[in-house]
């Protein structure tokens, strides 16, 4: 697996060995900073971060909000600006208490 990190435009633009979110978010610092002194509007997305394979599957399929990378301590990088960091677990009991407020409302609502 490639440590590449792509931009929207299909560049490399930089690299994270998925060990440590907090290196990945100051690389994603580093290259909005250059793209921007190179007058380009390009810029990296979630879904161009290298190891998404580290995600767990539970997680895959998260939409609450944007989920960036996950690393070898399950620390996540999240949010629009891939800038705050979560654990796995805390994801999970937030996602848990999404799941299990739809089923209450759910029920509330066949009353």
């Amino acid at each position: 697996m490639s440590d590449d990190i792509i931009s929207k435009s299909g560049e490399v633009v930089g690299q994270w060995n998925g060990d440590s979110v907090a290196d990945l978010q100051k690389e994603l610092q580093k290259i909005k900073m250059d793209l921007r002194k190179q007058g380009k509007k390009d810029k990296v997305e979630h879904n161009g971060v290298p190891h998404s394979d580290q995600f767990p599957d539970d997680l895959k399929n998260f939409t609450a909000y944007i989920l960036w990378a996950v690393d070898k301590n399950e620390k996540v990088l999240v949010g629009s600006g891939a800038n705050r960091t979560e654990t796995v677990e805390s994801i999970r009991e937030f996602y848990a208490n999404d799941e299990a407020k739809a089923s209450i409302d759910r029920h509330n609502l066949e009353e």
